[in-house]
C-alpha cells in the first residue's frame, strides 16, 4: 500500500510539473505577442487566437494558484508604453476589459451582473466595439489639454500632439469644467486601402490591418505625418465630478459638444434585448467605413458601477462580446502577377471559390513577394484568409501543404510587355520600368477616372481595356477627345450607352482640380494631398514653378512627398499631359482660398451627409459644400448647421431630429 501510495503522488507529482510547463511556455507565447502588439502595432497571431491562449493561461493558474507569479500575464495590463514619449499616470486607471466568444458566458455575465447589483431592472447600453487604439483625452477650461495612451493601466505616454492632428476630435468645446474622455483611435477602412496603395506603388511594405496601422500611427514622431494618415476619435465614456449618473446621457452629452461617440443602444434591460442587439450589428457592422469586431456591454447606472467594483484587471460592470472572426480556408489554384501604374508587381493568390462576410472570394492578394517567402506559401497550399480592410482579402497563414514542390519563384519579367523586372534599392517590390507597358497604361486610366479621382461614371476595366487594344486611348488626355461614334463601335456599346459616356466626359471637365491632382498618379500623392496643393495654387502651373521647399511648408505635405512632386513636374511628358488636358477644356484652376472680402454663403457652417443623393455623389456633394466656404463633418452634434437628407437616410438623420438639427433636403441644399 505504501508502494500504491508512492506511486500515486509521484504521478501526482509529474502531472503538476507538466501543467507548470504548460503554465510557463503559455507566458513565454503571450509576452512575445503582447511586445508585438503593443510595441511594435504588429499583430503575430489572431484576436481569438490570442484569447485563447490567455484564457487557457487564466484556467491554469486558477487550478493550480502556487504557480501564479506577479509577472504573469495575467497580473497586468498590457504596456504600450515608449521611450520617446513622456509618462503620464492616469487619474483613473486604464483597465483592460474581460471579453467573451460565447452567447452562454455573456448570459452568465449579465445574470451575475443582475446578482451582485440586487436587482433584475438594471439597465446596459451596448456599443459598438471599435478595432483601434485606447486614449485618453482631458479637456481644461474649454481647450484639448492633454492625450494619454493606456499604456500598462496606471501610466501612459502623452501623444497630445498626435492627437491633435486628429481632425473629427474638437480642440476646443463650449464646456468650461475639466473633463476627461476615453475612447477609441481608429482608422477608416477607406484611409487604410489608399494608404497601403500608395506604399505599395512605392515599393514599400504594405500595413497589417487599420488597427496596427493605428497603433504604429500614434506613435509617430512627427504630428505632420499623423495627420497625413486622417485618424478618426470616438468617445465611449466620461470622467467627471458633476455629470449625469446615466451613461447613456453622458454619451449624448459628448455628442452635443461636438464629440463623436461610439454607435450605441438605448438602455437594454432585458437579456433578450442584449443579444438581439449584439446579433442585429453581426452582420450590420459589414457596412460601416471603419474595423468593429464586437459589442461592449456596460451598467448604464454610474452609481451601479462603483458598487460593482472591479477585479485586480478588469471593472466587474463592463465586458466584450466579441464576433467570430470572419475568416475562411480555401486552396490556392495559382500566383499570378499583376501590374500597377507605377509598374509595381503585386502577387495574387487566385482561389478557389469560398464564402466569406457575405461574398464569394476568389482572389487573396499577397502583396510582394517577400510575403509570399515569410507565409512559405506555394500552388496547392490550403490557406486561412481574412477581410481586415483591403480592397480583397489576405492571406493569414499556411493551413497544409500541397506537398514535396519547388519553392515559388517571382517572375523575371513583366506579364504584360516581357521587360525585364528590376527591384530598386530600397525598396521591397519588383517593378517593370517601361512607361509603355499596356498593363501600366490600363492601371493609370483606370486609377484617373475611378470615383476617388476624374469620377467619370461608365468607364469599366473591360471599356478601357478595349480603347487601349484599339489604340485609341493611351492616356488620359485622350479620354477627352472620346466622340460617341467611337464609343458606340465598340463591343456591347450601344448609341445610348455611349451619349451616356460622352456626357459624364464633358461633365468631369468641370471638376475641382484636385481631382485632376490625385488622378494623375503622382507618387505618394493621395486624396488628402491633392486638396491640399489644390487648395495652394490659383492654377495647376503654379506645382511647376514651386521648389521643394515651398512644397514642403505645406499642410500635410513632407519633403518625401515634396521632391516627388518636384520630380513629376520636371518631366516633359507629363508637363505634355496637363497642358493636352488643358487644351481638352479640362479644369485646370486652383482651388486657393478666396478673398476674405468675396462671400461664400456656406462659411463657417457645418454640414453632416446621409441618404442617397439625386444630383451628387457624397464626395461631389462635399466638394460642392467645401467650395462654397462650408465644411462636411461625418458625425452630427450641436455644432452641425443642417443635415442634408438624401433617400433611406440613417442613424444621422435620426440623431438630427434628436438634437433639433435642422434637416434640409438635396434642393435646399442648392437654394443654399
Amino acid at each position: 500500500m505504501t508502494f500504491l501510495l508512492i506511486f500515486t503522488l509521484d504521478k501526482n507529482v509529474s502531472m503538476i510539473s507538466a501543467e507548470q510547463s504548460r503554465i510557463n511556455q503559455l507566458r513565454s507565447l503571450i509576452r512575445k505577442y503582447d511586445a508585438s502588439y503593443y510595441g511594435r502595432g504588429e499583430s503575430l497571431i489572431s484576436d481569438k487566437e490570442y484569447d485563447e491562449l490567455y484564457h487557457e493561461l487564466v484556467e491554469l493558474e486558477k487550478k493550480y494558484p502556487a504557480y501564479i507569479t506577479p509577472d504573469s500575464p495575467t497580473q497586468r495590463i498590457g504596456n504600450d508604453l515608449t521611450k520617446e514619449f513622456a509618462k503620464v499616470e492616469h487619474s483613473v486607471p486604464m483597465m483592460s476589459i474581460e471579453n467573451t466568444y460565447s452567447e452562454e458566458e455573456l448570459n452568465q455575465w449579465i445574470e451575475r451582473t443582475q446578482k451582485n447589483v440586487g436587482s433584475k431592472n438594471i439597465a446596459f447600453i451596448g456599443e459598438l466595439k471599435i478595432d483601434g487604439v485606447a486614449c485618453a483625452v482631458i479637456y481644461r477650461n474649454g481647450k484639448l489639454t492633454q492625450a494619454i495612451t493606456r499604456g500598462n493601466g496606471a501610466t501612459g505616454d502623452d501623444i497630445t500632439a498626435n492627437v491633435r492632428a486628429i481632425r473629427s476630435l474638437p480642440l476646443a468645446v463650449d464646456l468650461r469644467e475639466p473633463f476627461e474622455i476615453r475612447g477609441e483611435i481608429y482608422m477608416s477602412f477607406d484611409n487604410f486601402r489608399s494608404l497601403n496603395e500608395t506604399l505599395i506603388e512605392n515599393g514599400r511594405q504594405p500595413m497589417q490591418n487599420p488597427r496596427n496601422t493605428t497603433a504604429g500611427t500614434v506613435k509617430l514622431l512627427d504630428p505632420k505625418e499623423v495627420a497625413k494618415r486622417n485618424l478618426s476619435f470616438s468617445a465611449h465614456f466620461l470622467l467627471s465630478n458633476s455629470y449625469t449618473n446615466k451613461h447613456g446621457d453622458n454619451l449624448s452629452l459628448l455628442a452635443e459638444l461636438g464629440i463623436p461617440t461610439v454607435i450605441h443602444s438605448r438602455p437594454l434591460q432585458s437579456t433578450e434585448d442584449i443579444i438581439q442587439f449584439c446579433n442585429e450589428w453581426k452582420d450590420k457592422k459589414n457596412g460601416l467605413s471603419y474595423p468593429v469586431d464586437g459589442i461592449v456591454l456596460k451598467v448604464n447606472s454610474i452609481p451601479q458601477q462603483k458598487e460593482l467594483g472591479e477585479t485586480a484587471k478588469s471593472p466587474r460592470w463592463i465586458i466584450a462580446y466579441k464576433y467570430q472572426p470572419e475568416t475562411a480556408k480555401t486552396e490556392v489554384l495559382s500566383i499570378d502577377a499583376q501590374v500597377g501604374r507605377t509598374g509595381v508587381i503585386t502577387p495574387v493568390a487566385r482561389l478557389k471559390p469560398v464564402p466569406l462576410s457575405g461574398s464569394t472570394v476568389r482572389n487573396a492578394t499577397l502583396h510582394n513577394y517577400d510575403e509570399i517567402v515569410r507565409l512559405n506559401i506555394n500552388v496547392g497550399d490550403t490557406v486561412e484568409i481574412e477581410k481586415s480592410g483591403e480592397i480583397i482579402p489576405k492571406v493569414i497563414r499556411v493551413v497544409s501543404k500541397a506537398g514535396q514542390k519547388e519553392p515559388f519563384k517571382p517572375p523575371d519579367e513583366c506579364p504584360s510587355c516581357k521587360s525585364s523586372l528590376v527591384r530598386i534599392e530600397g525598396e521591397v517590390a519588383l517593378r517593370c520600368i517601361n512607361t509603355s507597358c499596356p498593363a501600366q497604361i490600363f492601371a493609370s486610366l483606370n486609377h484617373f477616372v475611378s470615383r476617388e479621382a476624374m469620377n467619370i461614371e461608365g468607364f469599366g476595366p473591360a471599356l478601357i481595356e478595349q480603347l487601349i487594344n484599339k489604340e485609341v486611348v493611351s492616356n488620359p488626355s485622350d479620354l477627352f477627345t472620346l466622340t460617341v461614334e467611337v464609343l458606340a463601335d465598340l463591343e456591347r456599346m450601344g448609341t445610348k450607352s455611349a451619349t451616356n459616356i460622352v456626357s459624364a466626359i464633358d461633365k468631369a471637365k468641370n471638376n475641382p482640380l484636385h481631382r485632376m491632382i490625385h488622378g494623375l498618379g503622382i507618387r505618394m500623392i493621395g486624396a488628402q494631398a491633392a486638396k491640399i496643393l489644390a487648395s495652394s495654387v490659383n492654377d495647376i502651373s503654379d506645382l511647376q514653378q514651386m521648389d521643394t521647399e515651398e512644397l514642403a511648408r505645406l499642410d500635410t505635405i513632407g519633403p518625401n512627398m515634396a521632391e516627388s512632386i518636384r520630380m513629376y513636374f520636371q518631366q516633359d511628358k507629363n508637363i505634355d499631359l496637363i497642358n493636352r488636358l488643358r487644351a481638352t477644356g479640362v479644369n485646370c484652376k486652383g482651388e486657393k482660398p478666396q478673398k476674405p472680402d468675396t462671400p461664400r454663403p456656406l462659411s463657417g457652417k457645418t454640414f453632416v451627409l446621409t441618404g442617397s443623393l439625386d444630383n451628387f455623389t457624397r464626395d461631389e456633394a462635399r466638394d460642392h459644400i467645401e467650395r462654397l466656404g462650408g465644411k462636411v463633418s461625418s458625425s452630427v452634434s450641436k455644432k452641425t448647421f443642417a443635415v442634408i437628407a438624401g433617400k433611406e437616410p440613417g442613424s444621422k438623420f435620426t440623431k438630427a431630429k434628436q438634437l433639433g438639427i435642422k434637416i434640409l433636403s438635396e434642393k435646399e441644399l442648392l437654394e443654399l
